[in-house]
């Protein structure tokens, strides 16, 4: 007979294996060009707030580390940073389920993204428009973080917007210092940002709903 820390276990290593290999296979659909390098963004921005939401911080960990080490080799394409891509997820991913899971924490994610917005705005103040969807998401996780918690419903969205949010500001800091993209790249490639993060803030949230609704037990809120 299995005990309940064994089935605790299994479970753990299935979700992760799950989400993990969720990563690597939307990671072979390109969805928008990466304007400044000869990559492309994936489907894959749709899994790393769905693990944000889903897994608990370890969990979620483990899951966008061995998701985007497999990718970088199936799908090299959407590996715009080379090995530096892998922080993306882990980013996206651990500091939403940080601030999903255990809320009060989310003025960390509010440090990580306010310090991201000045560095940016250091290196690149010309173009200061790129950085408000960053601001919003800094100002959602810590109003969240002192309030009492809103219903689930409101939740989700919420948090997946925070999620590919900070994955995207981990991006923004490859794109500046690694790449080392002149504002006007910024500036041109604006409007795919809001419309790669509407997708990844919508499709995380539509898997995160129907798993928490379809399979409530192997899923805790």
């Amino acid at each position: 007979m299995i005990s309940a820390v064994g089935r605790d276990k299994s479970l753990r290593v299935v979700r992760v294996g799950v989400f993990a290999a969720l990563y690597v296979v939307t990671s072979t659909v390109p969805i928008s060009m990466f304007i400044g390098a000869s990559s492309f963004l994936a489907l894959n921005l749709i899994i790393t707030p769905a693990i944000a939401i889903l897994l608990w911080p370890v969990e979620a960990f483990e899951a966008s580390v061995i998701g985007a080490v497999v990718a970088l080799y199936v799908a090299p394409f959407q590996a715009m940073f080379g090995p530096f891509s892998i922080l993306l997820p882990v980013a996206g991913s651990t500091l939403g389920s940080v601030a999903y899971h255990k809320p009060k924490t989310g003025v960390i994610m509010s440090g990580y993204l306010a310090t991201v917005i000045i560095v940016y705005m250091i290196a690149r103040p010309e173009f200061p428009y790129w950085i408000m969807p960053h601001a919003i998401a800094a100002a959602f996780a810590a109003a969240l973080s002192i309030m009492n918690s809103p219903t689930q419903k409101t939740r989700i969205p919420i948090y997946a917007f925070v999620s590919t949010i900070c994955e995207q500001a981990t991006m923004l800091i490859g794109a500046t210092f690694i790449l080392s993209l002149p504002w006007i790249v910024f500036a041109t490639a604006f409007p795919l940002m809001i419309y790669e993060r509407i997708v990844g803030t919508i499709g995380g949230s539509v898997i995160a709903y129907s798993l928490l609704k379809g399979l409530p037990k192997y899923f805790t809120d």
